[in-house]
């Protein structure tokens, strides 16, 4: 009985251990939105995973993003702004790249 208790145990420990390694994928920003073709741009592109390597899951979720899909609103003004990935802890300090490296997030516009 004991034997099946720690088993269990055992089980669940490495179960979650495996889980909380698993990264996210890349989150492709809204390419429908009407401002990525006024401004001649593609979508852009959120490296999870990248960042998953250098940051802690609550360094950023929940005081910039919602830890949802879909549940926030990030625009290139917000950004600019300071909200989003434009944070003064993030592209709007020295850590990072500036924000107007457009490149470094934004796909090739498709034709």
């Amino acid at each position: 009985m004991a034997l099946k208790l720690l088993l269990a145990i055992f089980l669940s420990i490495a179960m979650l251990s495996i889980a909380h390694s698993a990264k996210l994928g890349d989150i492709v920003f809204d390419d429908k939105a009407a401002s990525l073709k006024k401004a001649g741009v593609g979508p852009a592109v959120f490296p999870h995973g990248k960042h998953e390597d250098i940051y802690k899951c609550d360094d950023c979720h929940p005081k910039i993003f919602k830890d949802k899909r879909g549940a926030n609103d990030v625009t290139m003004q917000k950004n600019m702004s300071g909200e989003f990935c434009g944070n003064i802890e993030c592209h709007n300090s020295p850590k990072a790249f500036p924000l107007y490296q457009c490149k470094k997030c934004h796909t090739e516009k498709k034709k």
